[in-house]
């Protein structure tokens, strides 16, 4: 899965937006983040695009570049034919207003200090759209559009509201310049089910009523189903899967989309879940991501091709494309890069590289050595250990002879014996732990090694 292509794009004469090899990388001292890695997209006019995938996947740092908030490192976000990632400053902030966005946390999306209805017109304001009157009437429009009461909610501050509430205020915001695009960033999950179902409708009859197109960012497919005419399923910075909601439900292509179908819970207490082709381990790391296939480490049906070739995006249905060389819909990939003659074995972690049989044999004698090596380490300073503590004991004995004394007393005679027996006492009691600490080291060090 995750790979990479075109097939799944449309004619762009016929899109509002197309996504073309979008990549987003961020620097950090642990190295470079794959946040998106050569992703491909567009959505139609008045269609719904649906961007579904587990946490970490890229999802909202998508939604995120095509805003330019951050601009991408590379690839094209073209909007009514304009590249967006090839224009900025005024220009960029222009074609912008056309562009909305709806933030996964409505409250602290919302000034806290300012009135509802200043926050609804800010962006009135901003671009002096109209004269007062009109900006005033055009927030009273949708406000009422979102259900809210213009002459109860416009005088209150965000605090005073729900989280269900402030996502209304949030989506008025969004419509007031009339967009033509709204990406909505898992505008529900912070929202209890029943206002969940709220939004959904309410969104929907915001599409319908000013003819809007919605990018509809999600981790949970039962949501996107309900809402989306198309879906696209990423997974760790990649495309895996775009198809309709339908033939994606019905007949899952990819390993992933039919493992995150399987997650969904059953609204039924009788039903007992099944841990069945569920996904094990977690999201490799996207500064270290697998070769090849980037779901293989994680994919029941990896073999040794998924870590030598990426996946390209392919038709296995009408309007359903996938990128896996061995999907559970339609035929096995052809195969564009010529096999090793030799066995290969599929690697399990993300660092790890396919080998020949040869090269994984001189890696396991290289292995057997190497822990033989440390093994002999392991045994020689536990021995050292041992000898230093028992050097130790000797030395404190000598002491202990040559004071004549027992080591709980001490006599203060004369200067001579006074001296004599403060050495003593000085060179016991550091002596005598470090003895004990030095052999008890030396034979639980031997002691591990044998297990």
């Amino acid at each position: 899965m995750a790979g990479t292509g075109t097939a799944h794009l449309r004619d762009p004469d016929d899109v509002l937006m197309r996504i073309e090899d979008l990549t987003v990388e961020f620097h950090t001292s642990a190295g470079i983040v794959h946040a998106v890695s050569g992703i491909s997209l567009d959505v139609r006019q008045g269609e719904t695009l649906g961007l579904v995938g587990e946490s970490g996947c890229g999802k909202s740092t998508t939604g995120r570049a095509i805003m330019q908030l951050p601009a991408p490192t590379s690839g094209r976000v073209l909007f009514e034919g304009i590249d967006l990632a090839a224009i900025d400053g005024k220009h960029l902030r222009e074609v912008r207003t056309r562009l909305q966005f709806i933030f996964q946390d409505p409250i602290s999306s919302l000034n806290p200090r300012r009135k509802v209805k200043d926050i609804v017109a800010e962006p009135l304001r901003i671009w002096k759209r109209g004269t007062e009157q009109e900006r005033q009437a055009r927030v009273t429009e949708v406000l009422d559009a979102v259900g809210l009461d213009p002459a109860v909610a416009g005088d209150k501050r965000p605090h005073e509201f729900s989280g269900g509430q402030c996502q209304r205020i949030s989506i008025a915001r969004s419509l007031v310049l009339e967009p033509k695009l709204v990406i909505c960033d898992e505008p529900v999950s912070a929202l209890d089910v029943s206002v969940q179902a709220q939004i959904l409708n309410l969104l929907e009859d915001m599409k319908a009523r000013y003819k809007i197109t919605l990018i509809f960012i999600a981790h949970d497919l039962a949501v996107v189903k309900n809402i989306s005419d198309r879906v696209a399923v990423m997974y760790l910075g990649k495309i895996c899967e775009v198809g309709s909601p339908d033939d994606l439900y019905a007949t899952p292509a990819h390993p992933y989309t039919a493992a995150l179908l399987r997650s969904i819970p059953v609204p039924d207490p009788t039903v007992v879940p099944s841990s069945s082709g569920l996904l094990l381990g977690d999201l490799p790391s996207p500064i270290d991501p697998p070769n090849g296939c980037r779901f293989r480490t994680r994919c029941p049906a990896a073999q040794e091709r998924c870590a030598l070739e990426e996946p390209q995006i392919r038709a296995v249905a009408e309007d359903h494309f996938v990128a896996c060389h061995f999907p559970l819909v339609g035929t096995t990939a052809p195969i564009s890069l010529p096999m090793p003659a030799g066995p290969v074995s599929v690697p399990t972690s993300p660092s790890s590289r396919t080998v020949t049989g040869d090269e994984m044999g001189e890696q396991r004698r290289m292995t057997g050595d190497e822990s033989g090596n440390n093994a002999g380490s392991t045994a020689s300073g536990s021995v050292l250990l041992i000898g230093a503590g028992v050097t130790a004991f000797i030395v404190c004995s000598i002491v202990q002879a040559a004071g004549g004394s027992s080591m709980f007393t001490m006599s203060f005679e004369s200067p001579d014996n006074f001296l004599l027996e403060l050495a003593m006492q000085v060179t016991f009691w550091p002596g005598w732990l470090a003895t004990v600490g030095l052999i008890g080291a030396g034979v639980l060090g031997l002691v591990d090694r044998d297990s």
